[in-house]
């Protein structure tokens, strides 16, 4: 009987904690298909598996416990059902009352009922028949610091993109391109066409006056620099306007998903680092549940074509199409991704060549290689380990571009006689070398210290953690050999600039959520610090000897040698307090404070409060059953632009070299009270899905900038020369609505048909900032009253016909006469138009049939005006590369006048270089008035007959006036096909090519970018969008420039077609 009993308890024992639990089943659609790939997995354990394709997962080896099982496939809604593992299959198989549950000491929940509660040892048939999610409501997305939401809850409006199909279709230079006409209320642009040039936002409305327009940009939590080098500087070592972007370190294949911030009623957890927006940028990760690792390869071939052509009335437009051609672009990218529940591992390798457009294709190249280790890491159920380390180098050449005198447009289009600053011989030899050496890593952890501790919701207690940094090395040179007609630089030039920078950060946060009765609540506490550390060295010397020698040490004379140091630190703690009631309501609270070395001593932190509410209206009774979502929310938030980080600053000293010797001068004055500019955002929106068909997204926001920085000149009896000083006086309102359409009109096993339309209106006005101020052509202003970049200037309505009385002149009658100096009707001047486009639109198809798939993308944008900046600087007296004014001028018969007057160049005349033909001239000079006054009174009159056509001339000369700026500001309007793209998956034929061995998978594509624009008749410029991208100067307040200016000869976008192949192993 002893013995009997013995074996019972030593059985018993087995069963209890010998043996795990299995749970299997299958993953099907609506339809039936099986849906391989799918994730099965116990939520918050590193248990799960992967489905066959037949759809079938097993999980093995499973502990006694309760726990949320959880089915997930990219496109589809997850599926979720509550398990408990027990050592028995049913609660029957115990004895007594009490449920085997409770004697093991876990506790069922009361929310734990019908048939989505599972209890048993073996669970067999746990199959989930999963719905479509067309318009991806369910997924997560970024709402703060420490705060995530899925779409279908969040209070604030998160544009994202996954951009793996469109990475599949295409090869992009940089994730700007990626992003293009693909945002509502994100306008993103590259900067030029010049391969290597960088690329430039416009968030809403611009984050406020002091707001770049460039936002915060994080890449895997880690926040890294967006700056944009080479574009301005030293003549010896300047691109001319449009630099080099340091975003181009990142390959966009590597990426898995955006998420975007727009305004500070999202981004308010983020502080001084939200006002412009957050871009968070997630790169791919291995996946669980893999039978081995995967491995993918993609090549692309293709070519960057100059498909523009300039205005006919550029004198020399064949030469300047001439010297561009075809540019090649070759790219290779290497994948592999795998691992289990406990380790996944993703590693990329790639190497991109691309070409310009300029014939010398060593001075315009673009060199990128890119290696990736992304892991992550479950040692145990309640510890997650993640490390994220890319390391990229750069080799670019950049040739002289926009307003640089060595450029080619520059000396072919400007001047009437090409070349006449250098010669196609000098300007070969001309490119600014830029080498990046950058390594970014990153390693977090999220830890669950009481994990196996269900009381009071203690099991979801996180604790969370990051460290990371980005390093930097740049070497940047320029040469200008000996030998050479550069006028400038006869003798010879180089210069280089040897930079270094190091950027830290460290995050810190805890999260606890619980739940009582039907309401969650999740308190989280973060803080994040972020330090900045930068230094460089330039020299330049010149007088070489030969150009055979190019080491800078042989130049006789240094004429530019600098260093520079810099540190800033900035820091945030933010406390989030979310609650969800009924599962419907949801409402969110925070409040952050920053600190940061940018801030004047007086006023060392700040703070920003944020509140959010958002609620399911679908979920009301009388709401029609077809809205699977409709939400209504509104927030409200505030965020800051942190001042420049020597603004707080007393005075600031640096060396200076005089007659009398070396010393120091007062370089800069600051302001000891100076705090960041404050945006205040109320945003409002209405988010519905109906039936799987359609989904739209409205939101509309307002804006207030209070305490923007201003840089008022200082009086010179204070003895500070023209230096200025920044101070809290400027504010801005600013307002705007987005909309956002998506339908999924067929849906089908063969085909599908996904659009999407998207609008967006954006509008501010600055209301205070004192003395307004000008670019550098006196044509773009920041001013009160007015939205921030607009053009400014007097309008000419065209010529004033003037009538001259002969009596004067004791001769009888009067005569109708042209004054070409002052008779031009004027509007009072005031303003022209605004630069930023205030209402965008973008309208796309994706369709899949078969094997096939197509997509298609228009870009529109309106309510803009533009400057074309070239054709104003080459209209200029002494150039007259374009004919415009020039051709009017001879056909009044004014250009000998002109050239008597020394207005114009001699060789500008019709006799010299006749622009028009004879039948063509409708003027002359009345010289019967000439020679009754001695040449006294010059009255340029019709051609007898010619009356009309006379007004006319005379019109299109006032028109064309280089005096009058506002004369080059145009309607900036356009239509653009931003993109196409054709695919076919050959998987199903890898048999028939007898592949099937060797191979798994089988892609090839095709594909073109800025494929055709549109713009209004009668406009001129080349490429509107170059112009409104301008060239940054200055800060706001600063004598004689602006933060925008008109863009002068920067090489238009080229035409980019693709063609590659995706293979899997």
């Amino acid at each position: 009987m002893k013995r009997t009993t013995l074996f019972t308890l030593l059985l018993l024992t087995y069963n209890l904690f010998a043996q795990d639990g299995v749970i299997q089943g299958t993953v099907q659609d609506r339809s039936g298909e099986p849906l391989w790939g799918s994730n099965v997995y116990l939520l918050g354990t590193s248990l799960g598996a992967s489905t066959d394709s037949a759809g079938f997962y097993r999980i093995e080896n499973i502990p006694i416990d309760k726990y949320t099982l959880v089915c997930d496939y990219i496109g589809y809604r997850s599926g979720k059902r509550s398990i408990y593992i027990s050592a028995f299959d049913t609660e029957g198989d115990t004895k007594g009352d009490e449920s085997y549950l409770d004697k093991m000491g876990v506790d069922q929940d009361d929310n734990d009922s019908g048939i989505d509660v599972l209890k048993g040892k073996n669970l067999d048939g746990v199959n989930f028949i999963l719905e479509e999610d067309v318009f991806n409501s369910q997924e997560v997305v970024v709402t703060g610091v420490a705060s995530e939401r899925s779409v279908e809850v969040s209070e604030v409006a998160v544009t994202r993109l996954k951009p793996r199909k469109f990475n599949e279709s295409t090869s992009y230079t940089d994730f700007g391109s990626l992003l293009m006409a693909k945002v509502s209320g994100l306008d993103i642009r590259k900067a030029s066409g010049t391969v290597g040039g960088g690329f430039r936002f416009d968030m809403r409305a611009g984050g406020g006056l002091n707001g770049n327009e460039q936002p915060v940009v994080y890449i895997d939590g880690m926040r890294v620099v967006n700056d944009e080098i080479g574009g301005t500087g030293s003549n010896a070592l300047t691109t001319g306007g449009q630099g080099i972007s340091t975003l181009l370190d990142f390959n966009p294949d590597d990426i898995e998903n955006i998420e975007i911030l727009k305004g500070p009623a999202a981004s308010t957890s983020y502080g001084t680092n939200g006002s412009n927006g957050i871009v968070f940028i997630e790169t791919k990760k291995g996946k669980a549940g893999q039978d081995g690792p995967v491995f993918n390869y993609k090549f692309t071939s293709g070519r960057n074509s100059p498909q523009f052509e300039v205005d006919q009335g550029f004198q020399n437009r064949d030469l300047f199409h001439s010297l561009l051609s075809d540019g090649a672009i070759r790219d290779n990218y290497f994948s592999m991704s795998g691992g289990d529940y406990t380790f996944r591992h993703f590693i990329s390798l790639s190497q991109r060549h691309e070409e310009g457009m300029v014939m010398w294709k060593d001075k315009n190249y673009f060199d990128r290689n890119t290696l990736r280790a992304n892991f992550d890491i479950i040692p145990k159920e309640n510890l997650t380990l993640s490390f994220n380390t890319s390391y990229s180098t750069i080799d670019a050449t950049m040739p002289p571009s926009d307003n640089h005198i060595y450029s080619i447009t520059y000396n072919t289009l400007v001047a009437y006689n090409p070349w006449q600053e250098s010669d196609s011989a000098s300007i070969s030899q001309l490119g600014i070398n830029f080498k990046t050496k950058r390594l970014i890593s990153s390693a977090s952890i999220k830890y669950y210290p009481f994990s196996g501790i269900d009381r009071f919701g203690l099991n979801s207690f996180q604790l969370n953690a990051k460290l990371g940094f980005d390093d930097a090395e740049r070497h940047n040179s320029n040469l200008f050999p000996a030998g050479y007609n550069y006028a400038l630089f006869n003798t010879g030039t180089k210069a280089l600039e040897r930079s270094n920078e190091r950027n830290t950060i460290f995050d810190l946060g805890a999260a606890h959520n619980f739940r009582t009765g039907q309401m969650i609540a999740t308190t989280s506490l973060s803080a994040q610090f972020f330090d900045r550390k930068w230094e460089g060295i330039e020299i330049a010397r010149d007088s070489f000897g030969q150009n055979a020698v190019t080491d800078i040490g042989s130049g006789s004379n240094i004429t530019l040698a600098g260093e520079w140091l810099g540190n800033s630190r900035d820091a945030g703690a933010v406390i989030t307090q979310e609650m969800s009631f009924l599962d419907q309501h949801y409402l969110t609270l925070s409040y952050r404070t920053d600190y940061s070395s940018a801030l004047g001593s007086s006023s060392r932190s700040i703070g920003y409060p944020g509140m959010r509410f958002s609620t399911r209206l679908d979920k009301l009774n009388f709401v029609p059953y077809q809205f699977q979502m409709l939400k209504f929310r509104a927030a409200y938030g505030e965020s800051g632009v942190l001042p420049a980080h020597t603004d707080g600053q007393n005075l600031l000293w640096s060396g200076s070299v005089g007659g009398s010797g070396s010393g120091a001068m007062i370089s800069g004055v600051g302001n000891p009270d100076i705090e960041p500019e404050r945006i205040k955002e109320f945003e409002w929106g209405l988010d519905m899905n109906w039936e799987n068909l359609f989904s739209l997204e409205l939101s509309s926001y307002q804006q207030w900038a209070e305490n923007s920085v201003i840089y008022r000149p200082l009086a010179p009896s204070l003895g500070y020369g023209n230096l200025s000083k920044p101070d809290n006086i400027g504010s801005m309102e600013m307002e705007g609505f987005e909309a956002l359409l998506r339908t999924s009109p067929i849906r089908k096993k063969d085909l599908s048909v996904n659009m999407s339309l998207s609008y967006s209106w954006n509008d501010n006005i600055v209301k205070k900032m004192g003395d307004p101020v000008f670019d550098n052509y006196g044509l773009v202003t920041i001013r009160e009253g007015y939205p921030k970049y607009s053009l400014w200037g007097q309008s000419v309505v065209g010529a004033t016909i003037d009538t001259f009385d002969l009596a004067l002149l004791g001769m009888q009658g009067t005569v109708p006469y042209f004054d070409p100096v002052n008779g031009f009707q004027l509007e009072e001047e005031g303003f022209l138009g605004r630069l930023v486009p205030e209402h965008t639109g973008n309208f796309s198809v994706n369709v899949d049939y078969k094997i096939f798939d197509f997509f298609i993308l228009f870009e529109r944008k309106t309510g803009f005006s533009t400057a074309v900046g070239g054709m104003w600087w080459a209209t200029g007296p002494n150039n007259n590369g374009h004919t415009g004014w020039l051709s009017s001028m001879q056909k009044l018969g004014l250009d000998g006048l002109f050239a008597a007057l020394n207005f114009i160049p001699a060789e500008m005349t019709r006799q010299v270089t006749p622009i028009v033909n004879d039948d063509e001239v409708v003027g002359t000079i009345d010289y019967d008035v000439y020679q009754a006054t001695g040449g006294a009174v010059v009255l340029p009159i019709a051609v007898q007959g010619r009356e009309a056509e006379w007004e006319q001339a005379t019109n299109e000369f006032a028109q064309a006036h280089p005096a009058f700026s506002s004369n080059y500001a145009e309607d900036g309007s356009y239509t653009r096909l931003r993109e196409v793209s054709f695919g076919v998956n050959l998987d199903r034929y890898l048999p028939l090519l007898m592949l099937e061995n060797a191979i798994s998978g089988l892609r090839v594509f095709a594909s073109a970018s800025n494929v055709k624009l549109w713009r209004p008749k009668g406009t001129v410029g080349v490429d509107s969008e170059l112009n409104m991208s301008g060239a940054i100067t200055g800060p706001v307040g600063t004598t004689g420039t602006g933060y925008r200016s008109v863009e002068v000869h920067t090489m238009p976008y080229p035409t980019t077609y693709n063609f590659g192949l995706n293979i899997r192993f």
